[in-house]
């Protein structure tokens, strides 16, 4: 699972998420959007799945999954891989698929340490970049733990760094050119940027990730 604002889904998500599911040799890879406890959003809860959703038409590797918006209130991703769990059954791996900056701030999240038994985690760091959790203490113990522990026969547990090339494009800057009255076509689908202009969205560009 690939969880995310989305606000909105561009091509730089979707080239990951193809990059990640060939790496780590997924069937198939969830994105999922989010309702962020720690930030807010321009577009609805609505109106962003229903960009993911476009996004991943004709994909049938890339699912849009609604999870985390049809559930009331702020999204936790404990509750989120609870939930795949009492889908799945305890036995089928599970990926989490996190960025740097979001890995570096596990230590904030809701029962974070809970996740590693829930699922597997896989983090991409920015390109060039080192990833060092030292800055968190907790964060850093608990990432040489499960170093020490992973066990890749196991359907949670596992902690990799994925080395994979990565587009460099800002959901931040799609929504600044949409607020200028300028194109950000090319950046992200066709079909995404149509429901953005039919909805109205981001055209007073405000807080958000």
């Amino acid at each position: 699972m690939l969880g995310g604002s989305f606000d909105p889904i561009h091509h730089g998500h979707l080239r990951l998420a193809e990059e990640v599911r060939e790496q780590l040799q997924l069937k198939r890879l969830l994105l999922i959007p989010a309702r962020p406890w720690q930030r807010g959003t321009m577009a609805s809860p609505e109106q962003r799945l229903a960009m993911v959703q476009l996004a991943c038409h004709g994909n049938p590797h890339l699912l849009a999954d609604g999870c985390e918006v049809q559930r009331a209130g702020a999204s936790y991703t404990v509750e989120t891989l609870d939930l795949l769990r009492a889908r799945l059954g305890s036995q089928i791996p599970v990926w989490l698929v996190l960025g740097a900056d979001a890995f570096l701030r596990l230590a904030s999240w809701h029962q974070w340490e809970r996740l590693a038994d829930l699922c597997h985690i896989a983090v991409v760091p920015r390109p060039g970049s080192v990833l060092k959790p030292h800055s968190a203490p907790a964060l850093a113990r608990w990432w040489q733990h499960q170093q020490a522990s992973s066990d890749a026969q196991h359907g949670t547990g596992r902690l990799v760094i994925l080395d994979l090339p990565q587009l460099d494009i800002s959901a931040t800057a799609i929504r600044a050119l949409v607020a200028a009255g300028r194109s950000p076509r090319y950046l992200l689908p066709d079909p995404v940027l149509d429901y953005i202009e039919i909805e109205g969205i981001y055209l007073q560009e405000g807080h958000g990730p």
